[in-house]
Parts: C-alpha cells; structure tokens; sequence
C-alpha cells in the first residue's frame, strides 16, 4: 500500500513540471496584429549570393540601408536584432566585420547627439545566455545606449518535455558566470558555462530583426551578424503610422524583460501615401494568421510565390495543398539545409517536409536555393491574386516555434495594386531566382529530394515535441 503510495506521488511529481509548462502564456503585447495603416515610402531590399560563370557573386543592399536610418536619425533609434555578434572560426573563414560597423554608427550617432535615445534589444544568444557579456554590447554600454537581453522565461514553453523542469530545478540557480566548456561559435570567445548551455536547451528566442526611428522602419530576414554576412535575405524600408505599433510592441518586449522605454512617438514626417496599398504590422501568432487567411483566400487561377530558410509547421502545410487542390499555383525556394556557420547538416526539415509536399499536388513546384556555404536566409511569401496582391516578409520562419506564439518574430504585411512597383520588385525577385536570370540561383527538386521514412518520423516527433532549434 505504502509502495503504491509513493509511486503515485513519483508520477504527479514527474508530470507536475510538464504541465506547468504547458501552462505557460507569453506576456501582453505579444501576436500582434495591428490595423491596417496607409503607407508613404516602401523599398524592397534583398541580400543575395550566387554563382555567374563558377565565381561567387554578392549582391547587398540591407546592412547600407540600416547604416543610413542610423544616421538619418533624430529622436531616437530602437533596435531589435537576433543574433549580433562576430564569433565564428577566424582561422578558417572571413567575414566583413558587419556587427562592428553597426556597433560604431551607434556609438557615433550617440557622441554626436547625446540626447538621442538609442535602445537595443538582442537575444541571449550572443553571451551564450548569461556565461559572459558580448564585446560589442560592453562598448554600447560604456556610451550610454540602452541594451537589453530579453528575458526568454517570459516566453510561453515550446519544449515542455524540458522546460517545466529547467523552470523548477535549474532556473533558481540562475546562469551567469565563467564556465570550463569552449564556446562552439569561437575558441577565441570565452567559454561557457554548463547552466548556460541547460538554458540553451529550452530553444527559446527573440528572433525579431527590426529598426525604428522617429521617421522610418526596416523589417528584415537579415540579422547583422558576421558570420550571417553572405545570406540571401531580404528586408523592407518603410514610412507608416504603422510603425507606432511597432514601438508599442517593443514597449512590451522591454518591459518582460523589466525595462521601461521612455517615450517614443513615430512622427509622420511625409504625407504623401501610396495610392491603394496599405500594411499591416504582424508578430508571432498573428504573422501565422495573416499566411493562413491568405493561403485560404486563395483560388484557381491565383499563384503562391515562398522564399523561405525553414517551412515545417502541420497547419501551415496542410492549407498549401487544400490551395494546390483547389487549382493554385505554388512556387517554393527553399534553402536545402545544408549549410550552418560551417557546419554540414543533413537536410532536415525541409527536404523531408517539401519532399512529401512535392508528391500532393502536380500543382506544386518547387526548388532548392544553390548555397555554396552561406544560407538562403529569406521569410518571404508572394500572394498573387486577381485583383491584388500581398506580401509577408520579415523575420518569421515557417515553423510552429516561429508562428505559433512561441519565438518572438516581427513582418509586415503589405496589401497593394497588381501595378505598383512594390508589386513588380518582388515579382523580379521571384522570376529571377526561379529562372536563373542572369546567374545561378537555384537548382532543381530533385537535387536534394529525400524520401528517408526515418527522418520524417524524426520531423514530426521535432515539430510537435518542440525538442529543435528550428
């Protein structure tokens, strides 16, 4: 009876930690989805690195956008970015110092005017959660910006086999300190510590890559990050009322991580606006409505255009072939996951999740972008309807941790005419890199298709589980 007793009690007490972090909600302010906002400028950006004639081609224009608001700005500048840090092996690679360049236009843009108000708001990631602090950081720091680590425990769990007992019996000990083991973005970085790499573990992120001004924003897929230096990727540079919505988002992104912004308001400096088009500001759960309502939206005739470095999630999936059935054309460029920071990886998920999509639908096209060591880093999808098209970009990808409400992701959604210039850039864009128009972007689907059984099993068990990085 006793023995009963107390296996009953093992069993609640190993179960209690799970469904505590199931329980789990993110903050106020978080899956945003903001009205819709009228627009006064709006520029495509893109990163992209490709083969013409077996040399290595870049073509970039987003870090020299960001280096521009910089120094455009008055009032104040409000960044948040992923991963920014120049940790990576120097032995073996070469990369432009971007994080640096963005750390002293900072640093600049502050010893010129004292009075304007700089935030910059990062992820863990880049002292490895808590072991030290990174080098760039330490100087904003030293000049009076503002940087705040987000604090991720304010995150809803994406893995609760794990995270309601990091949150019971790991977290009280908190994860600063030096450590004993090598950081594995760079022996030259200080090591880490073993509670560093626990919090690690809970694959939770502010995986937001944004830039806010008094007088501007910019969305990106890019992160400013050095060894993240050749990615394809693409941004959007933009004047809106929306962009209040953004700080107010930021406001919260702050105050989780005990924070408050003083304030800050977007002024309307141009008054022009773009005739029909309109945009809308989308995070975390409300960028997986925004894909969901379209994809819905969409009939025979209309076309489906995605860029994209990871697409897993079921529901998302699942409504692309509904489209494909019901006579939509659908375009995909993936990244073939292959290639991360000069790690080899084995393809998952993508070419098991396109692989079994591929077989759905005669419908559905698809290829693979031709990375040569760097990533095809881009978060984009195209919507070409009848009467008007839409555009998703930003820094979201299309997993259940990135459009479930888990990751914290920022894009924005832009409604305008089949004529505008908007419309026909990122139209280019597309035909470009599917047709390989002059140089060599992507290759076919059956270059990297894989029909393993085992590693679709091991996707599913990943999506739903949340035990991935992705």
């Amino acid at each position: 009876m006793h023995f009963k007793l107390s296996k009953k009690i093992f069993f609640v007490l190993l179960l209690l930690p799970i469904i505590w972090s199931l329980c789990t909600k993110n903050p106020a302010g978080t899956s945003i989805e903001s009205n819709y906002e009228t627009i006064s400028s709006l520029e495509f950006l893109y990163d992209l690195t490709y083969q013409k004639q077996q040399k290595s081609v870049k073509e970039q224009s987003i870090l020299s956008a960001e280096l521009d608001i910089i120094e455009k700005a008055e009032d104040f500048i409000v960044l948040d970015l992923f991963l920014y840090n120049d940790a990576y092996n120097k032995e073996q690679y070469h990369y432009p110092n971007t994080t640096q360049m963005i750390t002293d236009a900072l640093i600049a843009k502050k010893k010129q005017n004292p009075n304007i108000d700089i935030i910059f708001i990062t992820d863990p990631i880049n002292g490895f959660y808590g072991s030290y602090t990174e080098k760039n950081m330490n100087l904003m720091n030293k000049n009076d910006i503002i940087v705040i680590e987000t604090n991720l425990d304010a995150l809803k769990d994406s893995n609760p086999l794990y995270s309601g007992y990091y949150r019971l019996f790991i977290k009280p000990f908190g994860n600063t300190g030096k450590g004993f083991i090598n950081n594995p973005l760079d022996k030259t970085a200080p090591n880490i510590n073993i509670r560093s790499v626990l919090k690690l573990a809970n694959f939770k992120a502010n995986h937001r890559k944004l830039i806010i001004t008094e007088k501007e924003a910019l969305i990106a897929s890019a992160n400013p990050h050095d060894a993240s230096s050749y990615h394809s990727n693409v941004a959007v540079r933009f004047q809106s009322d929306v962009i209040q919505y953004m700080l107010e988002g930021e406001r919260a992104v702050a105050k989780q991580s005990s924070i408050t912004l003083p304030e800050l308001q977007y002024k309307n400096i141009n008054t022009n606006h773009i005739d029909n088009t309109k945009v809308k500001y989308i995070t975390e759960k409300g960028i997986f409505n925004s894909l969901i309502n379209n994809i819905k939206r969409a009939k025979q005739g209309d076309t489906i255009y995605m860029g994209i470095f990871y697409i897993t999630d079921f529901d998302l999936i699942k409504e692309l072939e509904n489209a494909a059935n019901r006579g939509v054309s659908i375009y995909i460029v993936a990244d073939p996951n292959k290639d991360a920071f000069g790690i080899q990886k084995d393809g998952s998920p993508n070419r098991s999740v396109l692989t079994k999509l591929n077989k759905k639908s005669e419908n559905i096209h698809i290829r693979w972008y031709d990375t040569h060591g760097e990533q095809y880093h881009t978060k984009m999808s195209y919507f070409d309807f009848e009467n008007q098209n839409v555009i998703i970009i930003g820094s979201s990808n299309y997993t259940r941790k990135n459009i479930k409400g888990y990751n914290l992701e920022a894009d924005l959604e832009i409604v305008t005419e089949k004529e505008n210039n908007f419309s026909k850039e990122i139209n280019a864009y597309f035909q470009k890199i599917w047709n390989n128009e002059y140089g060599d972007y992507t290759v076919a689907f059956e270059t990297y298709q894989q029909n393993s059984i085992i590693k679709q099993v091991l996707y599913y068990i990943q999506e739903t589980t949340g035990l991935c990085t992705y």
